[in-house]
């Protein structure tokens, strides 16, 4: 009796360990463009409208430069993907002149195609990321796939909203990196 009840245990015990295990091991949530701007207040929105309807490449990078205060308010991020792990495809973005085993860089979305020096995206539009395997970078979109977190950071490229440790980083084709999303 006293052995039945043992390997009931062990067997309870190892099948709790299994579901738990299992769901840390969750797949990521795979999110777009859009959900990163999902807290913008409606209080800014003729500004923000403002910003990316200018028609002209030089009023608009005239106006982030003017106005980045308003637009860091403006764009705080999205608290509910805050520890998230999630996977997200964009451009990586070397912070130095370097495009070979570039393991920190910013992924962003696809710019303004009619402009020949784009201003940089609002700042929940660019993900600060760490990736310690490294990474060689082109003009291909990626696949970035990590734990995503809503903080501020400020480099000489533009400010980014929000940090990721990447945990993986692959190919990813134009279409699933559409404008739109």
């Amino acid at each position: 009796m006293g052995k039945v009840r043992t390997d009931r245990r062990l067997l309870t015990g190892a099948l709790l360990l299994g579901l738990w295990g299992g769901s840390a091991q969750a797949e990521p949530l795979t999110v777009d463009w859009s959900e990163l701007r999902a807290d913008r207040p409606s209080s800014c929105s003729a500004l923000l409208e403002n910003y990316l309807t200018q028609p002209k490449c030089t009023q608009q990078a005239a106006s982030a430069r003017l106005l980045s205060r308003q637009y860091e308010k403006c764009a705080p991020g999205s608290a509910g993907l805050d520890g998230k792990t999630v996977r997200i495809a964009g451009y990586a973005h070397p912070l130095e002149f370097q495009f070979k085993d570039v393991k920190e860089f910013l992924l962003i979305p696809p710019l303004r195609q009619d402009c020949t020096h784009p201003p940089p995206p609002l700042p929940d539009q660019v993900i600060s990321v760490q990736f310690p395997d490294g990474l060689e970078v082109n003009a291909d979109p990626v696949w970035v796939t990590g734990v995503l977190r809503r903080e501020r950071v400020k480099t000489h490229l533009a400010t980014a909203n929000y940090t990721m440790q990447a945990t993986s980083v692959t190919q990813a084709t134009i279409p699933e990196v559409s404008p739109t999303n």
